[in-house]
């Protein structure tokens, strides 16, 4: 193999790791919902998102895009509310220091935009509450199980789609620190200046040599 051939192969090696799975939540099946501690339903009147320390995986380095929802209610269908408004959080992952802390749920899903009605499904207590994970707001006239998940009537709002290129935002997780210290970095130190200068080497050697057969021959 080339030694162009070895760099490439370990700088994908590392880019491939660098886009870890999640250990999502199954989706809840609509009686799974209806145990929520408060379901309303309600018009989205804002939208607020806030880069903030993860409330799951808590160590030094582990963020989350905190996304506050204002919602206008219209109804309560469950529980006890005398609020004409409240907020609520939902979450998605903006970074994590080491790979295995991206094995956790990555967000609520969907987190429709402003002026959508919807029926959110919430746990918690006031002021502190957040829809169940991960589908935990649907569309108002969801009423089975494949409707209360993603079904193409609810999507995520503009400014949720724009998180999705910044979520993986810490450069790169602590084992791919080493992976890159004491993998690829001598792979392309061998590659980019050992091969190369033995390559060099190696062909002055064998012109010294065919010109001194020359010189005997003469």
């Amino acid at each position: 193999m080339r030694s162009s051939s070895l760099a490439i192969v370990a700088l994908v090696a590392v880019i491939c790791l660098t886009n870890p799975a999640q250990a999502e939540i199954a989706p809840r099946r609509l009686d799974q919902l209806e145990e929520a501690e408060l379901i309303v339903v309600g018009t989205i009147k804002q939208i607020r998102i806030e880069s903030e320390h993860s409330q799951i995986e808590r160590a030094f380095g582990n963020y989350d895009w905190g996304i506050y929802v204002t919602l206008a209610i219209e109804s309560v269908e469950r529980g006890q509310l005398a609020d004409a408004e409240i907020e609520f959080r939902c979450f998605r992952i903006k970074s994590r220091r080491s790979t295995m802390e991206y094995y956790t749920p990555s967000g609520h899903r969907p987190i429709p935009g402003t002026g959508t009605r919807v029926r959110v499904y919430l746990s918690g207590a006031k002021p502190n509450w957040s829809p169940v994970l991960p589908n935990g707001i649907t569309s108002p006239d969801a009423t089975d199980d494949e409707s209360v998940w993603q079904d193409g009537r609810l999507t995520d709002a503009s400014e949720i789609r724009e998180l999705e290129s910044l979520r993986y935002t810490y450069v790169l997780p602590l084992e791919l620190w080493r992976i890159l210290v004491f993998v690829v970095a001598p792979v392309a130190i061998v590659a980019t200046v050992f091969i190369p200068r033995f390559t060099r080497h190696k062909t002055r050697v064998l012109n010294t040599t065919e010109q001194t057969d020359e010189s005997k021959r003469d």
